[in-house]
């Protein structure tokens, strides 16, 4: 059958059993432009008129490569709990920053309300009082769920996960430092003093909330 090269018009008969494997890109020997060979069309082997080019397939897509948000969301599954002595330190300095914030936040409304004696009159004592704790659940509920680590622990390098491995929410961090820490106090501190002698060192605070405090 006779082929025509759609470029410079040269043309040639070829015989059906000179055939490459069909689809393919051929080459013009005269002008050296490419153009598909169907069922139809023919090329010849070796010197001839047509060099056949196999049809490469289309490149695979390439997977998505995770942003350093996603790598370190990972799930902290073979994390070591952090020991009883670095949670009591972690702990401390979170009390003395809640210190400085509450000082100060004590200081702003003496400022603006004049005539508040926080020492003498028992309202004003029982508003400080209320006024700490809820200076201390906003605190370690707000830095538990956002980032599983108060700056004490952060200091430390120790972060409050899920049991799983996984991030904690504020769902989960309310249950455990309100909640959970509320009925740890509530049998004498017994519930914190857990930490020293369990193997996983997780307080009665963290088997409530399902959560565990590991090394980073």
């Amino acid at each position: 059958m006779k082929i025509e090269c759609p470029h410079c018009q040269f043309s040639k008969e070829i015989a059906d059993d000179k055939l490459p494997p069909l689809p393919a890109n051929v080459t013009c020997p005269q002008c050296a432009e490419q153009f598909p060979l169907e069922a139809e069309d023919f090329a010849i082997k070796g010197e001839p008129l047509l060099t056949a080019e196999p049809v490469m397939p289309p490149p695979m897509p390439t997977p998505p490569i995770p942003s350093p948000s996603q790598a370190t969301a990972a799930p902290l599954t073979d994390a070591a709990p952090a020991g009883f002595w670095v949670r009591v330190l972690a702990v401390i300095i979170d009390s003395v920053l809640l210190q400085a914030l509450f000082y100060a936040m004590m200081f702003g409304i003496g400022m603006v309300v004049s005539n508040v004696d926080f020492e003498s009159d028992p309202m004003m004592i029982m508003s400080a009082v209320g006024m700490s704790w809820t200076l201390s659940f906003a605190y370690y509920v707000f830095f538990t769920g956002y980032c599983g680590q108060t700056p004490g622990k952060m200091a430390l390098r120790i972060k409050v996960i899920h049991n799983d491995g996984g991030p904690v929410g504020y769902g989960q961090a309310f249950v455990r430092e309100v909640i959970g820490k509320f009925l740890s106090s509530l049998i004498l501190g017994i519930g914190y003093l857990m930490v020293a002698f369990r193997s996983d060192k997780r307080g009665l605070h963290d088997l409530v909330a399902s959560t565990r405090v590991v090394k980073l």
